[in-house]
């Protein structure tokens, strides 16, 4: 869990669950234990740092465990915020990291010889987050951030002629999922972004100049460079733009390929007056275009051949939701990692509740005692929430591995570790191999056409992704740096999106309308970054794993269930945490201190070749 995202939330449930949850002077008092080094004054000792460092962890430590346990009881008990919001109480928990991060930076002016984990938690102490100067600032921000989020929460599309209102979870996300008919999509395309972006552009245009200053006053040269920082790295731009080129040439022959498809499908609908290198935005599957798996249908290279439909195969053997997750713990301890603690059966939320509203997005929680550990989702027993069960669980197992830390180093090695993890397990669980291994399918290998269609179904969901999630900061990164900013936010977006994605507005756009902010990483503030990074990664940790398992056959049906020696490296990176650089965390797994694409591009070479030979042979 990371506590910092944490903060973010509303800190008026606090009222509610006083019994439980810390106190406003509780939080003060917190505050003034691990300020009151500065009475003392002996900054340039170590044993005055290893001192307040040790008193700091445990009140990081308190402060973690209560607010995961608000978060969850906010998202999984149906927990209703109060109307007055407690100002005080969010200032407090500013001012807590305000001194701390000034303390810790002024220990750091004496560190240069001092212990070399001891200097790592300094670092990480000083640098935790932005902070502001002002309890006015503060509620700014505040208030400011809550305002983008109500919108984009609040926000429905209506139907004129009906007066039925759609949210986008979970009504328009179906809807451009299964929908085939182009006006509708267009409809429900355009109506999120007129319900969106435009009530937000002013108030998206104040919380950066906040941003930015706040960025500025804590000694950065804008908000770009903090949200940089995480990663450790100082070529880091130039790595990430490094990765992209990797992946460019395959994805423009996915592009090419899926372009043709979608206007062989709508024939006479698909509009001759866009750009037709292009393809429009509202026609993927999805709000964003950010992943196309929905329209594997539509695309299917060989749409004869028989198809695995897992969903089918787990209902005609009676699975449960229980089922499910028992088969997941299966897979981590047959390689050696956690059983699930009793808390994690016995608080978990498995399955929607018939009694009150959740939160179902699916999550995973870490309560920082080193045994409570749960997870939240609405469950079905289907194909996705099968590879989903696997996915939470892998952060879950990451928690385990690296509880023994200090709460400084309980993380993942950098913000993009921990969804690369869940979704290394994913790639495992998803192949025909595992999927005979657990007596789901009786058969271990594929046709050459089953073979393609396999791979087009994980490159819709996967490669599709790249160019978005690799935009989306860039795009943040120019707007923080003042090259985008309100008079042309629309118009760089949709040079960006038509730039790396070759994705087009199906509609004329102009500067009144703020499409980012039809995201909800834009709305809320969330850097996007992390998850480029993690879709290169997944593909280099799964490499690593599978040869460690001793497979001979091709990587895209590499299962390392039961292996051991597989488990035993990849538990020796999970532990490890935040407390070391990221390369060394990567190198302990891969061999490598470098990030490479080269294992995605082996992955799905065979549907590259076959990508080539199609295009080169349809020309359009």
């Amino acid at each position: 869990m990371n506590l910092f995202l944490i903060f973010t939330l509303s800190l008026s449930f606090l009222k509610a669950f006083h019994s439980e949850l810390l106190s406003e002077s509780e939080i003060q008092n917190l505050l003034d234990q691990v300020a009151s080094i500065e009475k003392e004054g002996c900054y340039h000792t170590e044993s005055c740092a290893r001192k307040w460092l040790t008193q700091y962890n445990e009140n990081l430590r308190k402060l973690s465990a209560n607010m995961a346990q608000l978060k969850f009881k906010k998202e999984a008990n149906d927990v209703k915020n109060p109307v007055e919001r407690f100002k005080e109480i969010d200032f407090l928990v500013n001012l807590f990291f305000e001194k701390t991060q000034r303390i810790a930076k002024k220990f750091n002016e004496f560190s240069l010889n001092w212990n070399s984990y001891l200097k790592r938690m300094l670092k990480l102490a000083s640098n935790r987050v932005i902070t502001f100067s002002s309890k006015k600032k503060n509620d700014e921000y505040q208030n400011l951030l809550r305002n983008l989020k109500n919108v984009y929460a609040k926000a429905k599309v209506c139907k004129n002629d009906t007066n039925t209102c759609l949210s986008l979870e979970p009504e328009l996300v179906d809807l451009m999922k299964k929908s085939r008919d182009y006006d509708e999509l267009l409809w429900a395309w355009k109506g999120w972004r007129d319900a969106t972006g435009p009530k937000m552009r002013e108030t998206f245009i104040q919380l950066v100049e906040i941003r930015n200053k706040a960025a500025r006053e804590n000694g950065y040269r804008d908000m770009s460079e903090r949200w940089i920082e995480d990663f450790e790295d100082e070529n880091f731009e130039s790595t990430y733009d490094s990765l992209y080129e990797q992946i460019r040439p395959f994805y423009e022959q996915l592009h090419t390929y899926v372009r043709r498809k979608l206007k062989n499908f709508y024939g006479t609908k698909y509009p001759k007056n866009l750009n037709s290198k292009f393809i429009p935005a509202h026609l993927l599957g999805n709000m964003w275009a950010q992943t196309w798996d929905n329209i594997y249908d539509l695309v299917v290279p060989y749409p004869k051949v028989n198809q695995l439909n897992l969903t089918k195969i787990l209902n005609e053997k009676n699975y449960t939701i229980r089922n499910i997750f028992e088969q997941a713990e299966n897979f981590f301890t047959s390689i050696g990692l956690f059983k699930m603690t009793r808390s994690f059966w016995s608080k978990s939320v498995f399955e929607k509740p018939s009694d009150r509203i959740v939160q179902c997005h699916p999550a995973a929680f870490d309560f920082s005692n080193g045994y409570d550990f749960r997870i939240k989702m609405c469950t079905s027993v289907n194909q996705e929430y099968f590879t989903i069960a696997h996915h939470e669980m892998g952060h879950i197992q990451y928690y385990m591995a690296y509880k023994n830390q200090p709460l400084f180093f309980r993380a993942g090695a950098n913000s993009a570790f921990h969804e690369a993890i869940g979704d290394t397990i994913s790639l495992s669980v998803q192949t025909i191999n595992h999927l005979n291994k657990i007596n789901l399918v009786d058969y271990n290998s594929l046709s050459k056409e089953q073979e393609i269609n396999f791979l087009m179904s994980v490159a819709l969901n996967k490669l599709a992704f790249l160019p978005y999630g690799y935009l989306v900061d860039k795009w943040r990164w120019g707007m923080f740096r003042g090259k985008i900013n309100a008079s042309n936010y629309n118009q760089k977006w949709w040079q960006m999106r038509e730039k790396f994605q070759g994705i087009e507005a199906p509609i004329f756009r102009d500067e009144s309308s703020f499409d980012p902010g039809s995201k909800f990483h834009v709305a809320a503030n969330v850097p996007y970054s992390r998850y480029f990074i993690s879709h290169i990664l997944q593909f280099q940790f799964y490499k690593s794993l599978c040869e460690y398992s001793g497979n001979v056959g091709k990587l895209y049906n590499c299962d390392f269930y039961g292996s051991k020696k597989a488990g035993i490296k990849l538990k020796s990176m999970l532990e490890i945490g935040s407390s070391k650089h990221w390369s060394v965390a990567l190198k302990k797994l891969t061999n490598s201190t470098k990030i490479s694409a080269e294992p995605l591009i082996e992955y799905f070479k065979p549907l590259y070749d076959w990508l080539i030979k199609q295009n080169s042979e349809n020309k359009d």
